[in-house]
Order: C-alpha cells, then structure tokens, then sequence
C-alpha cells in the first residue's frame, strides 16, 4: 500500500517527458501568429540515383498551421518536381521527392512558399484555394547532381 504524498513534497519530474520532449514548454510558449511564421531551414539532397530528392524543411512553431507549396527546376529550367502540403501537423517537415524529368547533370532550384489562404466569409470552416494569395514567407536554393548522380 502506497502512502498518501505530503503537501510539503514536490511533484516528481516527468523523466519519460523530459527524456523525449526536452523543449516541450518552450517551444509552445514561443508559437507565433500568421503573419509571423518564417520558414528558419530548407535543405535538399539527392538520392545516389539522381531520381529522388530528400527535402528538410522547417519553420517556427506555428500556432496556426500553414499551407506550403514547393517548386524544384531542373538545369533547363523545367519543372522536374512539386508537392502542396495542406496544414502540416508539425513544423519539422522531411519528405522525398521524385523528380519527374529526365536525370540531368547540374544545378537544381528549390523554392518553398507559405502561406495562409483566404478564409471563407460565409463559412470560416472553408479556404478559397481558387484566388491568389500573398507569400507569408519564400525560400529557394540550389543543389547539384552530378554525373554519378548525388
């Protein structure tokens, strides 16, 4: 039978809590507004097939989740690859991409867009996709792929 705890003792720390989310408090007291989320870091690094491309994103901590769009150009300056991601759940997104153009050697392009559509004014619920909208934040950057492929 376990005793009943004292008004004087201290509530035992959480170790499974602080063990998997050391930055838990912080980082939900540091979420920002709309207008206000940036995204902090975007790297791409392609697969040795020269096919793929492992994309890491991420962006401050958001009290409302954000929409993102991302474009990669090939060398020729056609498009070899988009994604849309709709409300990410986190704000540490990594993803693959396949790349849709013939492999080529050279330089690739990356650019990520947030943003936050329009909400409905009769139905607050629904987002207008259908009228254009204004960056919250854009980023873009170039990668190689070389002959051997990554």
């Amino acid at each position: 039978m376990t005793s009943p705890k004292k008004d004087s003792e201290k509530p035992e720390e959480d170790i499974n809590k602080a063990f998997f989310f050391p930055d838990l408090d912080e980082i939900h007291n540091s979420k920002v507004l709309p207008e206000e989320v940036r995204i902090l870091e975007l790297n791409a690094a392609p697969y040795p097939d020269g096919k793929r491309v492992r994309i890491n994103l991420e962006t401050t901590p958001f009290l409302e989740r954000p929409h993102l769009d991302m474009v990669i150009l090939d060398p020729s300056v056609a498009e070899a690859a988009t994604a849309s991601i709709i409300e990410p759940m986190s704000w540490r997104q990594e993803f693959t991409v396949h790349l849709r153009t013939e492999w080529q050697p050279g330089d690739y392009k990356v650019m990520m867009r947030l943003f936050y559509p329009p909400r409905d004014e009769e139905d607050p619920k629904l987002f207008r996709l259908d009228i254009p909208v204004e960056n919250t934040d854009f980023k873009e950057l170039t990668f190689e792929i070389s002959e051997g492929g990554a």
